[in-house]
C-alpha cells in the first residue's frame, strides 16, 4: 500500500515536470516562430545580441515554470526554491558564452564541419557528434549548478552527481535527435517551416523534461520512503 501512495505523487510529478518543460521550451519561441523567425538556428557569437537574448529568454522562461513544480513539490516557494530561476538563467548564459567564445577563437581550420568530415569514415553521423558535445557542455554547467541547489533544496547531497547524470542524458540524446532532424531538407511553405520548428522544439522539451524529471521522481520517492521509515 504504501509502495502504491509513493508511485502515484511521483507519476503525478513527473507529468508536471513534463508539462512545465514543454511550456517553458515552446512559450519564448512562439512569437519568433510566427514571424518566421529561428532563433535555435541563430549565430553563435558573443557580439550575436539575438542569440544571447533567446538563450536568456529561453532559460528564464523554462526555470519559471520548474520553480513552480519545485515550490508545489516542497509545498512552499522558500528561498532556495526560487533561487533556481537565476541559477539555471545565469548558467545557461554562462554555458552559451563559453561555446560561443570557443567558436571565436579556435581557428576555422580545426572546427570546420567539412574538414572534419572529409577526414572520417563515410555515413559518420558527425553533425549528431557535434550537437552532442554541444549540449554536453551545456549540460555540464546547468546540471552542475542546478544540481548544486537541488541538493539543498531536497537536503541530498547525491542529487548534485544525479542531477548530472541526467542532464547528460538529456542532452545526448537531444543532440542525436537535433542531429538527426539537420539531416533532413526543410522544404513547404512558411506555415510547414513554423509547424517543423515548433514540432522539434517539442520533442527537444520532451526528452530533457522526461529524463530529469525521472530524476526529480527518484529524489522525491527517496525522500518520501526516508520519512515513513523515521515514522514507523
Amino acid at each position: 500500500m504504501m509502495a502504491y501512495s509513493i508511485r502515484r505523487p511521483g507519476l503525478a510529478l513527473w507529468g508536471a515536470w513534463l508539462v512545465a518543460g514543454v511550456a517553458g521550451s515552446l512559450l519564448p519561441v512562439l512569437p519568433a516562430a510566427f514571424n518566421l523567425r529561428f532563433p535555435i538556428v541563430a549565430g553563435l557569437s558573443p557580439d550575436h545580441a539575438s542569440g544571447l537574448s533567446s538563450a536568456l529568454v529561453g532559460a528564464t522562461c523554462l526555470a519559471l515554470f520548474q520553480t513552480i513544480v519545485l515550490g508545489a513539490l516542497k509545498a512552499r516557494f522558500s528561498a532556495s526554491v526560487l533561487m533556481w530561476i537565476p541559477v539555471s538563467t545565469g548558467a545557461t548564459v554562462v554555458a552559451y558564452l563559453a561555446i560561443a567564445l570557443w567558436q571565436v577563437t579556435v581557428p576555422r581550420t580545426v572546427i570546420s564541419v567539412s574538414a572534419i568530415g572529409a577526414s572520417l569514415p563515410p555515413g559518420f553521423p558527425l553533425l549528431q557528434v557535434i550537437f552532442a558535445l554541444f549540449g554536453i557542455a551545456v549540460a555540464v554547467v546547468v546540471g552542475l549548478a542546478q544540481g548544486m541547489l537541488l541538493a539543498r533544496v531536497l537536503r541530498r547531497r547525491s542529487a548534485v552527481g544525479l542531477w548530472l547524470g541526467a542532464n547528460l542524458v538529456g542532452a545526448v540524446l537531444v543532440g542525436i535527435v537535433f542531429g538527426i532532424r539537420l539531416m533532413e531538407p526543410v522544404t513547404g511553405s512558411d506555415a510547414d517551416r513554423t509547424a517543423i520548428f515548433l514540432s522539434n522544439t517539442l520533442i527537444d522539451a520532451v526528452l530533457y523534461a522526461a529524463v530529469t524529471g525521472a530524476a526529480l521522481v527518484a529524489f522525491a520517492r527517496r525522500g518520501t520512503e526516508v520519512s515513513a521509515r523515521d515514522q514507523a
